[in-house]
């Protein structure tokens, strides 16, 4: 069992769009809210589950608050959630079956039994119920009974033919009996039976109509317990009711049910489209079939659970909606910040801002992308921006690094879009300008696909236009165009990506087998290039095609590196190319110490490559998460997986760095998360260092750092007296001290200063930390 306490977890959304540095190797998700699926009310708070995680409304102070990150809880992907009056505790069920307990003062303990325990069939946690101090899991092999006063597992209840696994989907009691809700209908056993986990002692309802099929839902509400037959057609559910030992239709006029709950002395069903409330009496009361918010027209609702909190306010998760509150005839909508949705086709970092697009190449995705910086998000949709009407997939983002406030947007049908300011300028595409239709029978329809966008150092704007002749153009900071013809891979090439090198060669990606294309700064030299790695031993010549790319990047050293299926190839000397017929890269081997070549990578499919302030690489793969490797690859430093760290997923799409800060951002297919890496871009000057957390108060134990400097800084740390206590030179833009002294001793309370110089001695500052022991 592991316990840990939040120290100001919930943290209020006015202060969630900080930008305060966090501590190295921790992580930070950016999920969307949306599509809200369990409501859970307590006397104080009403709790949401949503696609993006579990946030709260507060009811003393009617803020809305969400969980400072992954790691303040055990894990990520909440399924289901229900709160406990009696021990003041929401449970908290995992979709890998990870359970946590979150007290009402902010204690999170920990009960991974049911995730690490090897168990015959699903494993995952369908609802949960209590009685007393006892919580009820309805599980997919049976039921688990969590003891709450003790925090552990108490039993395990196999309740199918012989005992085996039978997958459960509600749990609930009466004052007699417990009642299991199955896909082969409901089980019954006497709630004081000592020797319940027998499963001699369930017995099968048989009085009940739809005796053997399945029921999905059971509730106990004003001394009765009510049962869900789930027909598996919309409006086919049928309820029944146990009255006086008698199974008899319950509100037969209620067709369907994703969720019901009793609170406040009320019955809330979430229905298909509707909410039904049910009083003490088991009358129908009341229903919601529309919202009507100040702002907009009436909505339709699609509610997946609802409840009701202590002042007759109804609460609804809603699948498009999130979070909604009915009271006094008003309706409320709560949705904390994040992005629109979690689909993350393309991340990119600019001037310390992420923007993100959920695009494709495939299909039709609604033309969305966003933006999150220091002053939170700020969204571009069809709803709000008419321009976006019309055509799908954007695909990329480019901002113009003469001007933070003027970018250009890639669409895969749309054309180019040009914004200033956030104000929308031009849409470019056939019939407007040089670029080209991927439709050439119908040359009177707009359909321009831009798959790649990048600046020059010249403020000139490069892109590639697929499925034409004329497959790249430039735009000029003056508005002129130029058009570039790619014979091998014009027409019915996908052309995507497009990197802009330090000396203007354009190197492009053709995705589908079709290796790279480069052009040089003037667009006067071209060639396809094949991607073939060359190897050596000395005895072995060994040739390798990686013509199926889907990732580049170029390093700090100007390297050239490509993500193919069969791992990395990389260009150490690029402009080589001009001159050279047979132009070859190498595949970095890692050193295991074996005097064997072990190709990096060479089973992955590498689809991100982003390079850090050290110049290490982050490689994303299609399904093994990401690798960080030193700067020729030859080490691998870090690995995450979903199965050691808070990754969302190991199908990793785009990543990027914010190199002011060194965070790593993995835009995978469930989301986007980001890593604190230690390493950030080198300053050009020591005007803007500074360290944190500073003062390093007596409860800290983590790192200290020192950011802001120019790379490879000499930083050495001395006492108020001169006496050296630590030295080392910068990663990049930082350096990183334990708080200790040459001798392992943690320093005792004093004023320390950071001597900080060039590696060429030209540059030097100082700045002092204040250490309390």
């Amino acid at each position: 069992m592991m316990r840990k306490f939040i120290l100001s977890t919930l943290i209020l959304l006015t202060f969630f769009v900080s930008q305060a540095q966090r501590e190295q190797g921790t992580w930070q998700d950016y999920l969307s809210y949306n599509k809200a699926s369990k409501i859970a009310v307590s006397p104080d708070k009403v709790f949401c589950v949503t696609e993006g995680g579990l946030f709260y409304y507060d009811l003393e102070d009617n803020s809305v608050n969400k969980f400072g990150d992954v790691i303040e809880l055990s894990d990520f992907g909440v399924s289901t959630i229900a709160y406990n009056e009696a021990n003041q505790v929401l449970v908290i069920a995992y979709s890998n079956s990870n359970i946590d307990l979150l007290y009402d003062d902010g204690e999170v303990v920990n009960l991974s039994d049911i995730k690490r325990k090897t168990i015959a069939g699903n494993k995952v946690i369908n609802n949960i119920s209590f009685s007393g101090n006892e919580a009820y899991l309805a599980c997919g092999f049976g039921i688990v009974i969590l003891d709450l006063d003790r925090q552990e597992v108490k039993d395990t209840y196999y309740i199918g033919d012989g005992g085996s696994s039978l997958n459960v989907n509600d749990v609930e009691t009466d004052n007699n009996s417990i009642f299991a809700a199955t896909n082969e209908g409901i089980f019954r056993a006497d709630k004081n039976d000592p020797n319940l986990a027998n499963f001699a002692n369930w017995i099968h309802v048989n009085d009940i109509p739809h005796a053997d099929d399945i029921f999905n839902h059971l509730v106990y509400h004003a001394g009765n317990i009510i049962a869900n037959y789930a027909a598996g057609e919309w409006y086919q559910d049928e309820m029944y009711i146990l009255d006086n030992g008698n199974w008899q239709p319950y509100n037969t006029s209620i067709g369907y049910a994703y969720d019901m709950q009793s609170n406040a002395g009320y019955l809330a069903i979430a229905s298909r489209d509707v909410v039904f409330i049910i009083d003490g009496n088991h009358s129908r009361i009341g229903d919601i079939r529309s919202y009507t918010f100040s702002d907009r027209t009436e909505e339709d609702i699609a509610p997946r659970s609802a409840g009701i909190s202590a002042d007759g306010s109804v609460w609804i998760a809603d699948e498009n909606e999130v979070l909604v509150r009915y009271s006094g005839e008003n309706f409320e909508q709560t949705l904390p910040p994040g992005p629109i949705n979690n689909d993350m086709f393309f991340v990119g970092a600019f001037n310390s801002e992420i923007w993100m697009a959920p695009g494709s190449t495939v299909g039709y995705i609604r033309p969305i992308f966003q933006r999150f910086g220091s002053n939170g998000w700020t969204y571009f949709s069809d709803e709000t921006h008419p321009e976006l009407t019309g055509f799908h997939n954007i695909l990329a983002i480019e901002v113009d690094p003469r001007d933070p406030n003027h970018f250009f947007v890639a669409s895969w049908g749309g054309g180019l879009l040009e914004y200033q300011n956030d104000e929308f300028v031009e849409r470019y595409y056939n019939l407007n300008s040089p670029l080209e239709t991927a439709l050439p029978e119908q040359p009177n329809e707009p359909f321009t696909r831009i798959g790649g966008l990048g600046f020059d150092s010249e403020g000139n704007l490069w892109m590639t236009n697929a499925e034409c002749s004329h497959n790249v153009h430039k735009l000029s900071a003056s508005g002129d165009w130029e058009s570039f013809e790619l014979p091998e891979i014009a027409n019915n090439y996908n052309v995507t990506d497009i990197l802009v090198t330090e000396n203007d060669d354009k190197w492009l990606l053709v995705p589908g087998g079709h290796d790279a294309y480069v052009i040089n700064k003037t667009g006067d030299q071209k060639k396809r290039l094949l991607v073939t790695t060359y190897f050596s031993n000395g005895t072995d010549e060994i040739t390798t095609r990686m013509n199926d790319v889907y990732s580049i990047a170029e390093d700090q050293d100007g390297a050239i590196w490509i993500g193919s299926s069969k791992g990395v190839a990389v260009y150490s000397s690029p402009s080589r190319i001009w001159n050279s017929d047979n132009f070859y890269a190498s595949q970095p081997g890692l050193d295991l110490n074996d005097g064997i070549y072990h190709p990096l990578l060479e089973t992955e499919t590498v689809t991100a490559i982003a390079v850090d302030g050290a110049n290490q690489k982050w490689l994303g793969t299609q399904n093994s998460g990401v690798f960080l490797v030193s700067e020729t690859g030859e080490a691998e430093v870090l690995h995450f997986t979903t199965e050691n760290s808070p990754l969302l997923s190991n199908n990793i799409l785009s990543i990027a760095i914010n190199q002011k800060n060194g965070e790593v951002f993995f835009g995978t297919d469930k989301g986007l998360i980001s890593y604190q890496g230690e390493a950030t871009g080198g300053a050009d000057s020591y005007s803007d260092v500074y360290v944190y957390p500073n003062p390093v108060r007596e409860t800290y134990d983590g790192p200290v750092t020192i950011a802001g400097l120019i790379e490879n800084t000499d930083v050495k740390i001395t006492d108020i007296s001169g006496n050296l206590v630590y030295k080392t030179t910068s990663f990049g833009g930082q350096a990183v001290w334990d708080g200790t002294n040459l001798n392992g001793n943690r320093v005792k309370t004093g004023v320390y200063l950071v001597f900080c110089n060039d590696e060429n001695g030209e540059e030097t500052h100082i700045t002092k930390i204040l250490f309390i022991h």
